[in-house]
């Protein structure tokens, strides 16, 4: 694990690009994504790299986003309090989802509208949008990694923290990890089940 933990970093603007496409490979097949942009659709793999070009800008503005093995694997986190983007971050974002989102924009809504709504209750927290490694780096720990640099983070400075696991198979490894399942995430028909996951520091 020593060498995994000196590959992983907090993320500089230069990582960006290299975060945004690993993120893409990653969760190409993520039953969420297979949801929100189904196979077939128009310029697919464009669109879910867009996904994670928006959020993670928007996560390294405030210091949340991570890397791991030369950009193999990513973490995308938001501080306490800045889990949803400002009216001001919104608007200048509402293009680049509009063309994510094209024709099937109502489907990614329902799924903002669901986990605002689960989301806007609980205590102060850093909140995990995404991790995840290209595909053929799997299975090497770069995503326990990337989350034990989190939580050790978190146990330091007595802060909790929350995510939600948007595939069953992502589970046990946050629960190695500390966190737990937290309620119930009231998704949209048709969606995917979505596991809320919250973790007391330590």
């Amino acid at each position: 694990m020593s060498e995994l933990q000196h590959a992983v970093r907090p993320a500089g603007p230069a990582d960006l690009d290299g975060l945004t496409r690993a993120l893409a490979a990653a969760f190409t097949d993520d039953p969420l994504f297979v949801h929100l942009l189904p196979p077939g659709v128009r310029a697919r793999e464009e669109r879910i790299r867009r996904v994670f070009a928006v959020d993670g800008a928007r996560s390294l503005s405030c210091g949340g986003l991570w890397t791991a093995a030369a950009a193999e694997a990513a973490a995308v986190w938001f501080p306490p309090g800045h889990w949803r983007g400002s009216a001001r971050q919104d608007l200048r974002e509402l293009p680049a989802w509009l063309r994510i989102g094209g024709r099937r924009m109502r489907f990614f809504q329902r799924v903002r509208s669901a986990l605002y709504t689960h989301h806007r209750d609980l205590p102060p927290h850093w909140y995990l949008l995404y991790v995840g490694t290209r595909p053929e780096r799997r299975g090497r720990g770069l995503g326990a990694a990337l989350l034990q640099a989190m939580v050790d983070r978190c146990d330091a400075d007595g802060v909790p923290a929350y995510l939600e696991a948007t595939c069953e198979r992502s589970v046990p490894l946050y629960r190695r990890h500390g966190f737990t399942e937290h309620g119930t995430l009231d998704v949209p028909p048709g969606c995917p089940r979505m596991v809320p996951m919250w973790r007391d520091p330590r």
